[in-house]
């Protein structure tokens, strides 16, 4: 009975600190040992240091080699991957995130799978399809699509992920002549090259 009452006592006193479920939580910020803040998705650094004395990466001051490690493995991670600092993703890179994971997916199967020739040519088309969209997708991530002259200037490229049934745009499979610029431009960027 008496740990009972002590414990009514401590939950009293103390509070239950659970938060309501649709409150986002605060992220917890927290300091190099000279002041400066790290970045908040970062995290929290370890707690258990070793007692090495040594100059840490980043402009952070003075610290354990443990504390080293963490600071140069997340400054590494950030110029792998700069937009992992994003806490809200916009839904164009949501997208292009499901577009990514969707074409992965059906490439594998292709490999896998044993299709009829009707059934192929319609899997080729999807397939061809969301890959266009892919592209057209990162090439307004970078700016803008390029005008017709802009691209003709940079070398008429692909852009990167865009992939083609037959392999080139530049050779029509069912004509069995070249394309023109212009058609390969209306293929890859959905856009008429006259305006």
């Amino acid at each position: 009975m008496r740990i009972l009452s002590l414990l009514i006592i401590l939950f009293a006193a103390c509070g239950t600190n659970v938060p309501a479920q649709n409150e986002a939580k605060p992220q917890k910020a927290f300091n190099a040992p000279n002041g400066k803040p790290f970045p908040a998705h970062w995290g929290q650094p370890p707690l258990r240091q070793t007692r090495d004395l040594r100059i840490l990466p980043g402009g952070y001051g003075r610290g354990s080699g443990t504390l080293a490690r963490w600071i140069q493995e997340n400054l590494a991670a950030d110029a792998k991957d700069p937009g992992r600092a994003k806490i809200k993703k916009t839904p164009k890179d949501q997208e292009i995130k499901k577009l990514e994971k969707e074409i992965a997916q059906m490439k594998a199967l292709l490999i896998t799978s044993k299709f009829n020739t009707e059934g192929l040519a319609k899997y080729m088309a999807r397939l061809k399809k969301k890959t266009a969209r892919l592209a057209q997708l990162k090439a307004s991530e970078k700016g803008k699509i390029p005008s017709f002259e802009e691209w003709l200037k940079d070398g008429k490229k692909i852009p990167a992920g865009l992939n083609f049934t037959g392999g080139s745009p530049w050779f029509n499979e069912s004509t069995g002549k070249n394309r023109s610029p212009e058609e390969v431009y209306r293929m890859i960027f959905k856009k008429n090259p006259k305006k």
